[in-house]
């Protein structure tokens, strides 16, 4: 049986970033959501548009007190869905940057092959300190002496619930993050190297049907990638501290 998976339109995306309502996709807005864009938002969003590969960068974790959210990762995120890429986010703090990646932007039934593509191609190959972090992080956080063995079973606690990322808009969806701290230089530089990697992700569509705005096509879609390495191994952080926000913009620091 063929599933039929939620996706926003493009224009949607870029209404919803001026506060009007979507006309292709229903649902893919909210009025409990934020996503209107002020000023300064949209030009760091238009950046982020920009940029080869595309990755969003924000003061904390883009907060705004007067909205009680960030509209600015809420319409990146509504952006990468649309595009069926990780959202990528650069997360900057006085003291120490985090890198977040959400892979729930894919929409899979399960994503630990796709996890395990960015820990083991990107982190464990190039970022080895890094890599060693998060695996740490994983088996603190759950009490786990893992060995160095495989992971992937430890990581997310929290399964994907498979009808609603089929059916509901991304802000209904649970986030998938890996978060990971690191300096800023080498943030951007791994963020770079994340997003390659997930453009060796292969898509087969023989499983998946993706559906526009009147259910009348279907593009079918499944997913798999290919793997370097036999080892998986898959982390994550916990949800971001409201209270580490910070909505200033630096924009000599962009």
């Amino acid at each position: 049986m063929k599933s039929k998976v939620f996706r926003p339109h493009l224009d949607d995306v870029e209404r919803l970033s001026y506060g009007k309502g979507a006309k292709k996709q229903r649902g893919t807005g909210s009025k409990y959501v934020c996503h209107r864009l002020n000023r300064d938002e949209r030009k760091i969003y238009d950046l982020a548009k920009k940029a080869s590969p595309s990755f969003l960068t924000v003061r904390g974790t883009g907060y705004r007190k007067e909205r009680k959210g960030s509209p600015l990762c809420n319409i990146f995120r509504q952006r990468c869905d649309a595009l069926e890429e990780l959202c990528v986010v650069i997360e900057k703090r006085s003291d120490q940057d985090s890198l977040v990646i959400d892979f729930s932007t894919l929409r899979v039934r399960d994503d630990q092959i796709f996890v395990s593509s960015i820990l083991e191609n990107v982190l464990k190959a190039k970022y080895r300190d890094l890599y060693d972090l998060v695996v740490r992080k994983c088996e603190e956080e759950q009490d786990l002496d893992l060995g160095g063995g495989d992971i992937s079973s430890a990581i997310f606690r929290t399964p994907i619930h498979w009808e609603t990322v089929k059916t509901q808009p991304i802000w209904a969806v649970d986030e998938r993050l890996i978060t990971i701290p690191c300096d800023r230089d080498v943030a951007k530089s791994l963020a770079v190297d994340v997003l390659k990697e997930s453009s060796n992700f292969m898509f087969d569509d023989t499983r998946i049907d993706t559906v526009d705005n009147n259910n009348e096509e279907m593009i079918e879609k499944t997913t798999t990638v290919q793997s370097q390495d036999e080892d998986v191994v898959i982390t994550r952080s916990a949800a971001k501290d409201d209270n580490d926000d910070d909505d200033s913009i630096d924009w000599n620091d962009i």
